[in-house]
């Protein structure tokens, strides 16, 4: 058992170089780059459906496909786009078991410099955690749905060229 212990504090002690976020996913992710048109997007995901609340709109798709190598059997992937329509985010939902494997994955990838949101000045879950680096980000938390709950990973860019605006363009002449 001693034994044990002392492997696991090494493995915490062990300096690593990993990727960063940025260059994980600064570019883009899942044959998507930051922001692509919406109509962009459509054309690379034929089968996705438009969804919205108000003027918010995602695609979404079914997607089995493995990521971080968790199994993630009838799931979704969400594209999310600013109000000029051009990609600003991807979520990636998985089981809600899947949530806490994908901690350790995170800070093994990333490490233990994650924010937590305050949930009393956010809408975010409590259980959400974000990593960032320069405008990439990566977050990871559990969320509510029709029937239970379910863990999303959303990777997210916030460094896209902000559109020309003025006063009378938006109202306050």
């Amino acid at each position: 058992m001693r034994v044990l212990l002392s492997v696991i504090f090494l493995l915490f002690l062990s300096p690593s170089k990993a990727a960063t976020i940025t260059e994980l996913f600064g570019d883009g992710v899942f044959g998507t780059q930051w922001g692509d048109s919406f109509e962009t997007v459509l054309a690379k995901y034929p089968k996705a459906k438009k969804k919205n609340i108000s003027d918010t709109i995602w695609l979404e798709i079914k997607d089995s496909r493995k990521v971080f190598d968790i199994d993630r059997n009838k799931q979704r992937l969400h594209f999310s786009f600013d109000s000029e329509m051009r990609l600003i985010g991807v979520g990636v939902t998985f089981d809600v078991d899947s949530y806490s494997t994908l901690i350790n994955k995170l800070t093994t990838l990333f490490g233990y410099d994650f924010e937590k949101p305050n949930v009393a000045s956010s809408n975010m879950a409590s259980t959400t955690l974000v990593w960032k680096d320069n405008e990439t980000s990566v977050s990871v938390g559990v969320i509510p749905t029709t029937f239970g709950l379910e863990t999303m990973l959303g990777v997210g860019y916030s460094g896209l060229d902000k559109p020309e605006s003025d006063k009378k363009s938006l109202g306050f002449n």
